[in-house]
């Protein structure tokens, strides 16, 4: 009867040590703690990083597109014999392409008032500078105009006492070496009623480098050349203005 009792509290009282097991426990579990807070603190860096490479994203875009919404003052001019509309545009200061094209205009404008325009006393100059801008069939057809074998030479139909003048109304560049001009010409003399036409001229045109005299430099300094020139009467009904 002692035996067992002595037996059942040497079972019941504590041995005085740890299992080993419990600090290899508590120590993985630490370690999947710390584990599982750092993924989650990586995880939350990456999205940050995202979220802000998005915004600055966003920022950038908005500040290229901001330019964008800008408005511009656009002026139309109304033609009121054709009722054509054209947009009137300024000269960009910026910009090579957009200079020389308005260089181009300017000889082409130059080029049409030459040909197109009939003083009595002014018709050599007119002549040799609207030959100056003309070659190949251009040159041909311009001096077939003023040929003396012409039954229509401008000389022998309009005479002395007859002048002709010219306004362009607009240059439209086609492509990048053709255009077409719409201009008035208006004819005024003693013998009669002054008459105005509208007309359509289709310009080919080209820069050439070979050489030149320096007095016709003067003139065309950059080599300007009308290649081919058509004009066609607009489809309206031609005013005519008495004065």
């Amino acid at each position: 009867m002692a035996k067992s009792e002595h037996e059942a509290a040497e079972v019941s009282a504590p041995t005085g040590t740890v299992d080993p097991r419990y600090y290899s426990e508590g120590e993985r579990w630490e370690r999947s703690v710390y584990r599982s807070v750092a993924m989650s603190r990586g995880a939350w860096r990456m999205v940050a990083v995202l979220l802000g490479i998005a915004l600055a994203g966003a920022i950038g875009l908005l500040w290229m597109l901001v330019p964008l919404k800008s408005f511009d003052v656009v002026v139309l001019e109304v033609d009121k014999t054709t009722g054509f509309v054209e947009a009137s545009r300024p000269l960009q200061e910026r910009g090579d392409l957009t200079q020389n094209e308005a260089v181009t205009r300017a000889n082409i404008v130059r080029f049409i008032r030459t040909r197109e325009t009939y003083d009595p006393r002014g018709l050599r100059d007119n002549f040799d500078l609207a030959s100056l801008y003309s070659t190949g069939k251009a040159a041909a057809d311009l001096a077939n105009t003023y040929s003396g074998a012409n039954p229509n030479n401008p000389v022998k139909l309009y005479g002395p006492n007859t002048a002709i003048t010219v306004f362009v109304k607009s240059v439209i560049f086609l492509n990048e070496s053709t255009a077409a001009v719409r201009f008035s010409t208006t004819r005024s003399g003693s013998g009669g009623p002054t008459v105005t036409e509208h007309w359509v001229a289709n310009v080919r045109f080209k820069y050439t480098s070979e050489p030149m005299r320096n007095d016709w430099r003067f003139d065309n300094p950059l080599g300007f050349q009308v290649t081919e020139y058509r004009r066609d009467q607009e489809t309206v009904t031609p005013a005519e203005d008495s004065q």
